[in-house]
């Protein structure tokens, strides 16, 4: 038995913990209950087991065994692992976190929180809409300060007078959505809000799939990386949707600034979203806004144990600021963030974590856009944008970068 309690991982997720279970082992250990069940690590059990019918020796995975812990531990155990180390997006979240309540419904929203390392506001909010959406037990126990159970009141939804012809106007709403507006269960905007994430998750996974197909095919037609300058690879024609990009930060690179801004003026990017370090910022900003439009600063969130540690200013970054530029076409919210203590310095010595980078692509662009990236590095921006459903076009003058890129894709 396996306490699978989160969704599986997408073809390129799981193609890329089998490349590095062959390369290094598996480097975190299952999780086994007293009885043999998998609590955690069904993916690498199967991985492993796909490279041992290939014929490569893999040593046996490091095993944990945890006793005494009843079903819904296991299950809240199982779901803190994944939600502390997998890229999901907002939706898979709420969904294990409603999972969660469901199956604890006498622990607080704190305690459901703590237990799998969220924030107890997100809690609050998947319990709110699994309210809404009357999924809850209509009298759901929970425990009064003197120890005896109380009953959760009953919710009252109040029909609301709103016309047939005015719901069925209402584009992307299911059936169901509809008759939710009219009862008084939902409101029209939050269905819509609702219908709108689908639309997106579905959109998503088509441009997914249709990535992945190509690339199995040729990673050439997903992704055009090439080794030359910034400069060179938007005199080349190339039209990207947007530029997500990470230069070199100490004071003898500031020029590249100014070659990238030049570059995304002549090319007219729509969005360009710069990350930067704080020591030469009012001069990365002179350099950038003498050619392009200013737009905002997203606050990038670094949690965790991974501040830098700027010795002559005497500060320990937690964040950094992203400059962005361009036309507003679409609302975003000002801060991104990494997973805590994910900075990952494999590929580059200035590379970027996955997980953060992951946040800005699916902030700033669509499925089936194109990133531009012209300071490949370690090549993340890269690894994500494909993994998201978006093209990518990227260069980097050192020829070894664009190597480990394309080892990294393949």
């Amino acid at each position: 038995m396996t306490y699978q309690t989160m969704p599986p991982l997408s073809f390129d997720e799981f193609s890329a913990l089998k490349e590095d279970i062959k390369a290094r082992g598996v480097q975190v250990p299952i999780e086994y209950d007293e009885d043999g069940n998998v609590l955690d690590g069904h993916h690498r059990i199967r991985a492993v087991e796909e490279l041992k019918a290939e014929g490569v020796p893999v040593p046996s995975p490091p095993r944990i065994i945890r006793p005494g812990l009843s079903e819904p531990e296991k299950r809240a155990h199982a779901r803190a692992l994944n939600l502390a180390r997998r890229h999901l997006d907002q939706a898979q979240k709420r969904a294990a976190i409603a999972a969660q309540i469901k199956d604890t419904p006498e622990r607080s929203d704190r305690q459901i929180a703590a237990g799998l390392g969220v924030s107890h506001p997100t809690v609050a909010v998947a319990r709110k809409e699994l309210e809404d959406a009357g999924e809850l037990e209509r009298f759901t126990s929970c425990l009064g300060a003197d120890g005896k159970t109380r009953p959760r009141a009953k919710p009252k939804h109040k029909p609301v007078h709103l016309s047939t012809e005015a719901v069925e106007k209402a584009e992307a709403l299911s059936e169901k959505q509809r008759e939710a507006i009219l009862s008084g269960k939902t409101s029209a905007a939050r269905a819509k809000k609702q219908a709108d994430a689908e639309q997106k998750e579905i959109a998503l996974q088509q441009a997914q799939k249709e990535i992945s197909e190509s690339r199995i095919q040729s990673l050439d037609a997903v992704c055009d990386i090439r080794v030359c300058s910034c400069r060179e690879l938007f005199q080349s024609g190339i039209k990207p949707d947007a530029v997500i990009t990470d230069p070199p930060y100490p004071h003898e690179f500031l020029a590249c600034f100014s070659e990238l801004a030049e570059s995304c003026k002549l090319a007219s990017v729509p969005l360009i979203a710069v990350m930067s370090g704080q020591s030469y910022l009012p001069e990365v900003m002179q350099r950038m806004c003498e050619h392009l439009e200013y737009r905002w600063t997203i606050a990038y969130l670094t949690p965790g144990g991974q501040a830098a540690q700027q010795w002559p200013r005497k500060v320990n970054a937690f964040w950094k600021p992203i400059l962005l530029f361009g036309n507003a076409s679409d609302w975003i919210g000002d801060v991104a963030k990494s997973d805590v203590n994910d900075n990952d310095k494999r590929h580059h010595n200035w590379g970027q974590s996955e997980s953060g980078m992951a946040d800005l692509i699916g902030r700033l662009t669509k499925p089936g856009q194109i990133v531009c990236d012209p300071f490949l590095g370690g090549g993340t921006t890269a690894v994500v944008s494909l993994a998201l459903g978006r093209r990518f076009i990227g260069c980097d003058i050192d020829p070894q970068c664009v190597e480990n890129t394309r080892k990294r894709l393949s």
